[in-house]
């Protein structure tokens, strides 16, 4: 009872800083010590914190980590990797959704900070296709392809699956490259040039492609690459 006590106390106090200083004043281990309290209502969570940054490497990797992996860390149920896991969707979601349910993208600006908001916690090279309409209204977005850097394929038979039954007018195509390198690889230039054509052949623009890299990104058509 007194080792609950103790515990119950450090909870209060770290949730007291983190209220005046908001998640900007804490260590990751602190952060992810308090959104743990989700999962454990008196266990020592500062303890399960630093056992699974210290096995991850870090925060991204922690949320990014299999359930399977993540359940061998002492302490950590299914429920924990489960949550742990789901993390980095709910916050893309949530960054998604800030732009709106429809949202109208005209600009390489807006465009790239949507995709950006897209790529949130993607830890894989992920490929996507924006389906516009004549006014860069955004009529549905989906997942092309997902796997490890440099197999991303950019299927023109896929994108083409996209836009059937849809009124687009454009298409923009996102991907990441979680290596950290913005500049596009021949194979990205090549599958954009695949792209453009087959759109053109049923009259709809590749309007732009979007590579991202965490926060950054760079755009085809304001680098003037030819595709």
């Amino acid at each position: 009872m007194k080792k609950d006590n103790i515990h119950a106390g450090h909870r209060t106090r770290l949730l007291n800083k983190i209220l005046k200083h908001g998640f900007d004043g804490v260590e990751d281990h602190e952060m992810l010590e308090a959104m743990l309290y989700a999962c454990y209502r008196q266990a020592d969570t500062n303890e399960i914190a630093h056992s699974l940054l210290h096995k991850f490497e870090g925060l991204h990797s922690v949320c990014g980590a299999p359930v399977g992996e993540l359940t061998k860390i002492e302490n950590v149920g299914i429920k924990t990797a489960l949550y742990l896991n789901i993390l980095p969707e709910f916050v893309k979601s949530y960054q998604v959704s800030c732009f709106g349910a429809k949202p109208v993208l005209r600009s390489v600006e807006e465009i790239a900070q949507y995709c950006i908001a897209l790529q949130t916690g993607n830890i894989h090279e992920v490929a996507y296709v924006l389906c516009l309409d004549v006014n860069g209204k955004l009529l549905k977005k989906n997942k092309l392809a997902e796997g490890n850097p440099g197999s991303v394929l950019l299927d023109p038979r896929k994108v083409l699956e996209e836009v059937t039954h849809t009124p687009t007018a454009k298409v923009v195509l996102c991907h990441n490259h979680p290596g950290g390198t913005l500049l596009p690889s021949q194979n990205d230039f090549d599958a954009t040039a695949n792209v453009k054509v087959v759109l053109k052949a049923i009259g709809i623009e590749l309007l732009d492609h979007i590579i991202v890299v965490k926060d950054k990104y760079i755009s085809f058509r304001s680098e003037n690459y030819k595709f």
